[in-house]
Order: C-alpha cells, then sequence, then structure tokens
C-alpha cells in the first residue's frame, strides 16, 4: 500500500457503500457501536470525518458484557476516554451476558448479540433515533458465509451480512462492509491509533475463530487465495436473488391469508393449507418464513429443520397436527389451515376406535378413514408397500378381534418388524430421531391381545405375512374427500 493514503483511500470506499445504500442524510443522528476494537474504532473516525459533511449527531452506545472480568472493564474505560476525546457523548452499560445465557439455554455469541441489541434499541428509544452504525468488515462477511454453511442454512442464511438492514427498531448500517481487516490495520498504524484487543477473539471454542484462524487460512493458502472475495461475491448474488424470491414469497403469502390477530393475547395467523400447497417448494418454505417473521418480527432461531418440519405438516395425511418452534411459538394444522400462533403445543385428545374388518373407520377429528380389506393369499395380491407409509399388509389368521385404533399410552410395547423381543414404544421413537410434537400424534392399530402397527412406522413382526399365511388383511390411511 506504498504511496497511497490509506485514509483517503478508506473513505472513499467507505464513502461508497454509505451512497450506494444511501446510509446515511443530511442531520442524520446516528448512534455508533464502539467496542473499543480495531473495526469499531475506524469506523467512529470515519463518521467523524463525514460529521461536517452531513451535519451528523453522533452518540458512542458500548455494552459491557461482564464476561472478561478487568479486560472487559478496561474496554469500557478505553471507549469513555475515547468519547472525551471525540467530544462526543457515550452511553455504557453493563449486562451479565453468562447468566442470561444460561437461564436461556444460549450459546455465549447468541446471549450476547441479544443483550447487545437490547441494549442499543433502549438507548435508541431513550434519545429518539432509530439509525446505529456498526463496524462489520468485508471479512467478517466472508466469515459469515463459511459459518452459515457449516451450520446448513439456505439461501436466505448464505446472503452474508446486509450492508442495510432492519433489526427490532433500528436501522442498521454498516459502512465498512467493503473494507477488509488488513486495511483497517494500515489506518490504524498510518494514524498512531491505539485500540483494545480482545482476548477471546483468539479462543477457539468459538466457531468465527476456528473459521479466522484455521479455515480461511487453509483455504486461502491451499485452493484459492482470493476465497474471502470468492465468498463475498457469492453472497452479494445470492441476496439479489432473494430479495427477488422474497418479493414474489410476499404476494403469495398475501394471497394465503385467511386471518390475521396481531397485538392481542391470542394473536395468530391463519393461512390457507391449499394454497400453500400449490406453490412451488422454494416459496412454500419463504411463505412459512415470512409468517413467522410476521407475527414475531424475527427468524432468530429459526432453521431449515423447522421449516422443513412444517412442510410435512403441511403434506401429511393427518388433517391436525402441531409442531413446537423456537421463540413460544406453534404452528397447527387444523384441517385446512395452517395457524401460527404463540403458546405451545398440545397433545390431541386421546383417541380409541373400534375397527370395521373390512369396511371403512372414520377418524373425523383427524380428517382421515381406515380401510381394511381381506384378501386370500393364493389371490397373488402384490404385497408392495413402496411409497405408502400409511398402508401395510398383515397376517389377518394371527389377529384376535376387537381390534382398535387409538393414541399410544405409557408403558405401551410391541415386537418391532425384524426383531427378537419386545421394546417400549416411547424408545422405539426414540431410537427413530422422532419429535416430540410428532410422538405426541402417533397412533396404534391393536387387537385383544396387543399392538399391530405404529401407524406410519412399523408392523410388529408377529403379525408379518408368510409363507403359511392363509389370509392378508390390507390396511391403509386415506383423507376424507371434502
Amino acid at each position: 500500500m506504498e504511496n497511497i493514503n490509506v485514509k483517503d483511500n478508506l473513505m472513499q470506499r467507505a464513502s461508497k457503500i454509505i451512497c450506494n445504500y444511501r446510509m446515511i442524510s443530511k442531520r442524520d443522528s446516528l448512534l455508533v457501536g464502539v467496542s473499543g476494537g480495531p473495526d469499531s474504532v475506524v469506523l467512529l473516525y470515519l463518521l467523524m470525518e463525514l460529521k461536517d459533511k452531513y451535519n451528523l449527531q453522533l452518540y458512542i452506545v458500548h455494552l459491557n458484557h461482564m464476561l472478561r472480568g478487568n479486560e472487559s472493564e478496561e474496554d469500557a474505560r478505553y471507549v469513555k476516554r475515547l468519547a472525551k476525546k471525540l467530544k462526543l457523548p457515550a452511553f455504557i452499560g453493563n449486562k451479565d451476558v453468562n447468566k442470561f445465557a444460561k437461564v436461556n439455554k444460549l450459546s455465549l455469541e447468541e446471549a450476547a448479540r441479544i443483550q447487545r441489541y437490547d441494549f442499543y434499541e433502549q438507548i435508541a428509544d431513550k434519545l429518539n433515533i432509530r439509525k446505529i452504525a456498526l463496524g462489520h468488515t468485508a471479512d467478517d462477511n466472508a466469515e459469515t458465509v463459511i459459518m452459515r454453511l457449516l451450520r446448513g442454512a439456505g439461501e436466505t442464511g448464505l446472503t452474508g451480512i446486509y450492508p442495510v438492514r432492519h433489526i427490532g427498531n433500528l436501522k442498521v448500517i454498516r459502512p465498512l462492509l467493503n473494507i477488509y481487516r488488513v486495511e483497517i490495520e494500515a489506518f490504524l498504524k498510518e494514524k498512531k491509533i491505539s485500540v483494545r484487543t480482545d482476548s477471546s477473539n483468539v479462543d477457539s471454542k468459538f466457531l468465527r475463530n476456528k473459521v479466522r484462524l484455521n479455515l480461511i487460512p487453509l483455504l486461502e493458502k491451499s485452493y484459492n487465495q482470493n476465497v474471502k472475495q470468492v465468498l463475498i461475491n457469492t453472497a452479494d448474488i445470492l441476496r439479489e436473488e432473494n430479495e427477488y424470491l422474497e418479493e414474489i414469497a410476499e404476494k403469495f403469502y398475501s394471497e394465503s391469508i385467511r386471518k390475521t390477530v396481531l397485538g392481542k393475547s391470542n394473536e395468530n395467523i391463519q393461512l390457507d393449507i391449499s394454497k400453500i400447497r400449490s406453490y412451488p417448494l422454494a416459496i412454500q418454505r419463504r411463505v412459512i418464513r415470512y409468517g413467522i417473521k410476521e407475527l414475531t418480527g424475527s427468524l432468530r432461531q429459526i432453521t431449515y429443520l423447522h421449516c422443513n418440519e412444517v412442510l410435512k405438516l403441511l403434506k401429511g395425511n393427518l388433517a391436525y397436527g402441531q409442531i413446537d418452534l423456537p421463540n413460544g411459538l406453534v404452528v397447527e394444522r387444523m384441517r385446512r389451515e395452517l395457524v401460527i400462533r404463540r403458546g405451545k403445543a398440545q397433545n390431541i385428545r386421546s383417541i380409541i376406535y373400534p375397527v370395521k374388518i373390512p369396511g371403512e373407520t372414520i377418524i373425523s377429528e383427524l380428517g382421515v378413514k381406515l380401510v381394511c380389506t381381506i384378501y386370500i393369499k393364493k389371490s397373488n395380491i402384490k404385497l408392495s408397500r413402496h411409497g405408502q407409509q400409511y398402508q401395510e399388509y398383515l397376517d389377518y389368521g394371527k389377529i384376535k378381534e376387537p381390534v382398535f385404533i387409538r393414541s399410544r399410552k405409557n408403558g405401551d410395547t410391541f415386537q418391532p418388524l425384524g426383531m427378537i423381543g419386545k421394546k417400549k414404544i416411547k424408545d422405539f421413537l426414540i431410537d427413530q430421531k422422532i419429535p416430540q410434537p410428532e410422538k405426541n400424534r402417533v397412533l396404534l392399530l391393536t387387537d385383544k391381545i396387543g399392538i399391530i402397527w405404529i401407524v406410519g412406522f412399523r408392523i410388529s413382526d408377529k403379525f408379518k405375512v408368510t409363507e403359511k399365511t392363509k389370509q392378508v388383511l390390507k390396511v391403509r390411511f386415506l383423507k376424507i374427500k371434502k
């Protein structure tokens, strides 16, 4: 970087991203998140350079996370001194992040982020300010894309860090997002500015540090020295495409709404299942996420797996079901409606129906019927159930009537097909990695002696069709046509 004025170079680059994304307007009042580390300190100095041009009112905010003892206290004292030097007001708070993480069963990173933004919003409300500048850099963006990829994020997660984003009541701007850490360090060296060093930045228990210190250097050395820029370019492309798909999803979401109740104790959103199912899968997933965000204002902790569980609920044969989601949410299927609401999932009421053999048994509250058909074995019926999760063939001669379809009970056991000895239904479902909400909806086909079939999963070995079988009972669940 010889013969180049580092400060002017950074100013030009920061000014470019500020203009491209309209981050700052004339006479803006702006919070500036300052940790005391290199990135946030350089951000503050650059904004000071723009202060007169835009007639800005700057306010420093700093949260002591109380995670590093005296080191954290010294960070806060550093920020106070810096604010005094630059003649800026500073708001410094303290939050016991470790305690908050344990109480709420969160990672330290997630807990710190929640506490930090809560603090920012408190100060913003106090000063009636709606904009905050944060010092995320191009390196942070590249690291974030890799972290989210490793955690299994979809397209939305792989869009990286947004230059401008609304979080809660705050508009978050990131003027350093096109500037690399090496440039930050060069600026500090040129201006002879001392900053604080966070010792936790080299703690390998944090995923970001592993990515920053180990994975990215390996990729740069062994695969592509420009891997950071490649990741950022990919995130930019995905962000542009994601924004387009989100616009489409918003339109489809509006079309699928049946009822919205917000701002009340029973707030919920009701969506038309038949309409959602008619959309492409990529749009279905976005409609679900849009509904969750509409209700809560955030998609924090909502993962790809959570959306998949909701999609299974949409596509399943049962007309009623519930799924617990993070942040105190429940997604509930009620026949033709998908309801997103606050609360906890409740078990469906215990059911028991006598089964007609042969014939049809209507289970009205689930919107399904059980159809039983008897065949003579020598009729050469095809016993394949490929792709038919809710269909089975049984040795009718081994069934002792009466037969019932019922909810599971504590202590229920059976002999799974292909196994020797009995197993608790509870343990079988745990082995199958069935989520708790789905366990609560499991139905059993039983006879006078015991369990014949865990519906949708496995029959008892006792009732399998063999060479000695004389009569075959075909059982299948079907939706009731409206």
